[in-house]
């Protein structure tokens, strides 16, 4: 059964604020309702039917130039409550305008069409009535079950209670929906408010913000010039975005593209994976795998239970607790600091310093006009940088150490130490196990060594310990130029000493058995019963070899 009633009255008009703006941009001459000035009249139009609609049938919506609001209700009646609202500089014209507006509701085979129909002269840009204007506005109780379909614009679509499919389509006012199914939502110069969807969910909007959240399945959002904000997705999550920050909280997995926007992902049970230029990321508690791609802007992630992947450049990158793989960093102009690292660390910039502590993995760094520094690595690592300084503390395996225009420092290595430098000092202590160094312009300190030692310098003095082995002794070279050596070396080890230099002086505070003469440029011998090789190689500088502490 169809009941229709119509009731024609006067009343004041609202605001229909950016119709009006955005008609002229479509070259409309019809303008939405505005505020009424001392020479208009105003009027009003109800309209209401309402129809039955069959099991299994959908609501078509095609309007413009007015709000629609749907809601879910029990039964199968599609409900239509429609005002007209018409303006015009007389009574008589506003009447006239406000009784040509039609609304037509059809029902087929697939189900029930509202459709609003303007006037001939809301098409034309010219015609008598310049300071018409006009809106209809909709209010829709329909079967909750039921899918939609809405084409609306200039004006606001409201959504609740509706669990059917949805396809809905909205320009130039917000698009706010409550409570539905599984859908389709796009809009254009205005927001997007989703809460609560029983099924997958794609949602698309041009300059608006977008908001979703409590979603079922999965969901995939696309957006130019505007922020997106989306929370508790039980599916995965695609994230496309162009000038608007992007924040995401508890999903499945997610996909997030943006630029001149900043991403923050937060609970993510497994994969992550974020593009973003021009804007910082900002990751925590990733169950999976985490891979990061940015430029001019700072990267931070923690809690991460897979392997982290990033590449970024002209910003900072700071990472802590990855407890489930390998930590990968590309950045050029940017320093990177990482903490609490389970897996392997391959970390690599320009122009900027780096920072390891806690890396139980194997650990490769390098960079060029930044400096180095690392602790607390127990299988050792490869330090390479140039035009900066390294710092390597508590390195639990080999390690390696190379640069130039900067010092070298370490201390308690528990394996061998590789150090190339060029005009930086090089300072090593507790090494357990051999030593060997390479330098220039700079001097050389190692102390408590307990490996082979060999130090080759140049215009650099080189003062070096040894410590008593757990048996035998340890070959010590060391050579240096324009400057001095001194060695310390245990009581009760025999070595092989052979010490040249010129321009300087030899001694020693340990017995030698010499071939030649304590105190000339020349000294062969052996110290104690002789074994392991001491040679000792300057020039214009001394030599002199003491007892170890």
């Amino acid at each position: 059964m169809i009941r229709n009633l119509s009731v024609f009255r006067r009343e004041p008009l609202r605001l229909a604020a950016v119709a009006g703006l955005l008609s002229q941009m479509l070259l409309f001459t019809a303008k939405p309702i505005t505020a009424a000035s001392p020479a208009q009249e105003q009027v009003s139009k109800d309209f209401q039917q309402t129809v039955t609609l069959g099991a299994g049938q959908s609501v078509r919506v095609d309007h413009k130039f007015g709000s629609v609001r749907l809601h879910g209700e029990s039964g199968r009646d599609v409900k239509i409550s429609a005002t007209i609202r018409a303006q015009a500089s007389s009574r008589e014209e506003a009447e006239s305008f406000a009784q040509k507006i039609k609304i037509e509701v059809q029902q087929t085979g697939e189900g029930v069409r509202i459709k609003t129909i303007y006037p001939e002269e809301e098409k034309k840009w010219f015609h008598s009535s310049k300071n018409s204007s006009w809106s209809v506005s909709y209010d829709i109780g329909m079967p909750s079950d039921a899918p939609i379909t809405v084409r609306n614009s200039f004006g606001s679509v409201d959504v609740a209670g509706i669990h059917g499919a949805a396809d809905v389509e909205n320009g130039y006012g917000t698009l706010t929906a409550r409570d539905t199914g599984a859908g389709r939502w796009n809009n254009a110069f205005g927001s997007i408010d989703l809460t609560g969807a029983g099924g997958n969910v794609s949602v698309s909007d041009n300059n608006g913000s977008v908001r979703v959240s409590d979603v079922k399945g999965t969901l995939e959002v696309r957006n130019r010039f505007g922020s997106v904000t989306t929370r508790s997705i039980q599916g995965a999550v695609t994230i496309t975005g162009g000038n608007g920050a992007v924040a995401l909280t508890d999903a499945a997995s997610a996909n997030i593209t943006t630029s001149f926007g900043s991403v923050d992902a937060r609970n993510i049970r497994g994969d992550l994976s974020v593009r973003d230029n021009n804007g910082n990321v900002e990751i925590s508690n990733v169950g999976g795998a985490t891979d990061i791609t940015d430029s001019f802007g700072n990267v931070s992630f923690s809690d991460v239970h897979g392997r982290v992947n990033c590449t970024t450049n002209n910003g900072r990158v700071k990472g802590s607790s990855v407890t489930g793989g390998s930590v990968t960093i590309r950045d050029s102009f940017g320093n990177i600091e990482l903490d609490t690292i389970s897996g392997a660390v391959d970390a690599e910039t320009s122009n900027g310093r780096i920072t390891v502590r806690d890396a139980r993995g194997s650990v490769t760094l390098k960079s060029s006009f930044g400096a180095i520094e690392a602790s607390n690595v127990p299988k050792g690592i490869r330090a390479i940088t140039g035009n900066g300084g390294i710092t390597l503390t508590d390195i639990g395996g080999d390690t390696f150490a190379k640069t130039s225009f900067g010092s070298v420092s370490t201390e308690r290595i528990n394996g061998n130490l590789t150090v190339e430098n060029s005009n930086g000092s090089v300072t090593a202590r507790s090494v357990t196990g051999d030593a060997g160094v390479r330098t220039s312009f700079a001097g050389v300190t190692l102390e408590t060594v307990g490996g082979r030692i060999t130090v080759d310098n140049q215009n650099g003095a080189i003062s070096v310990t040894a410590v008593r082995p757990a048996s035998g002794c340890r070959d010590i070279s060391l050579k240096t130029s324009f400057s001095s050596i001194r060695v310390r070396v245990p009581e009760g080890l025999g070595y092989n000493l052979t010490a040249r230099t010129s321009f300087g002086r030899i001694s020693s505070e340990l017995p030698v058995t010499s071939t030649g003469s304590i105190g000339g440029d020349t000294l062969n011998g052996t110290i104690g019963s002789g074994g392991c090789q001491l040679q000792l190689t300057d020039s214009n500088g001394s030599i002199e070899i003491a007892k170890a502490p």
